[in-house]
């Protein structure tokens, strides 16, 4: 088969209005010289679609791309106040608002600085949250993130007392805390208030640990589930124990309790997860 360049180059450039329309950036830089293809893009994501490109169109031909989402980063993001918004996108896309993605508060971990435009700045969260800063939030910049080590172990009932300590607080879509919190956004600040730092998506959450079953619900377990509506959207809840649960509620629009046989009337539950370290593990 021979390699078939125009077929790379239009694959590309696709690649690139795609992340323009999704991100307001196009996140591609790959130019194609001699072998290969070489240059860099945002997401993982991202550099497997080039390589794919390459291995279809262009046999043997070489592929070395930078992955700024992956990079090793030398500065750090911190809160300066208020709490740093981290957005889906540059600017509002389709003429809709903006995604939030996560957000960090005050003794947050930093983000990690990842590549620098004229009016944002491309960062990853703690949790491997990639979006958007504005240059004019407040934060200041510091030391990079520090690697954290999952502890040898950590308690259920601190991660259970951060999650209903937010009982009432409002369902926001990316929040962890400042107005209100999305599912995931729970879970994760409940760990990381308990020491673990997790994970920022439902879908990531749901990997994690191993799986048990349903009918073994002990507290701080995490519960990976699917919303019953056509959209079937990820969810994930942390169980208070073998009969109840924890969990920002988009339909309530709030961070709730409930039990368990309320919260399988709107969710369908797929796994059951412990995560390593559980001290009841060892009683």
């Amino acid at each position: 088969m021979s390699p078939d360049r125009s077929a790379v180059a239009q694959g590309i450039a696709d690649l690139a209005e795609e992340a323009r329309r999704r991100y307001g950036v196009p996140l591609v830089r790959v130019q194609m010289l001699g072998p290969g293809v070489m240059g860099s893009v945002g997401l993982a994501s991202q550099e497997e679609a080039v390589r794919e490109l390459v291995r279809g169109s262009w046999p043997g031909g070489r592929t070395r791309l930078l992955v700024l989402a992956q990079r090793r980063s030398r500065v750090g993001l911190y809160p300066e106040g208020v709490p740093l918004k981290v957005w889906r996108s540059p600017l509002p896309t389709g003429g809709g608002k903006r995604e939030l993605t996560t957000e960090l508060l005050a003794g947050d971990p930093p983000a990690a600085l990842l590549a620098v435009f004229p009016e944002h700045l491309l960062v990853r969260a703690p949790g491997e949250a990639v979006g958007w800063v504005e240059r004019s939030a407040a934060f200041r910049f510091g030391p990079p993130p520090e690697a954290i080590q999952s502890p040898t172990s950590w308690d259920p009932q601190q991660v259970l007392g951060s999650a209903l300590r937010q009982l009432g607080r409002p369902y926001v879509w990316g929040g962890t805390g400042a107005e209100g919190l999305d599912c995931s956004g729970l879970v994760w600040r409940s760990f990381l208030e308990g020491g673990v730092l997790l994970p920022r998506n439902s879908r990531a959450q749901r990997l994690l640990g191993r799986r048990v079953s349903l009918s073994d619900l002990r507290p701080a377990d995490l519960v990976a589930a699917l919303s019953r509506g056509p959209a079937r959207r990820s969810h994930v809840a942390l169980a208070l124990g073998p009969d109840e649960v924890v969990h920002a509620c988009s339909e309530t629009r709030s961070v709730r309790r409930e039990p368990l046989r309320d919260f399988q009337d709107r969710y369908l539950v797929i796994a059951v997860r412990r995560l390593a370290g559980y001290e009841a593990d060892s009683r």
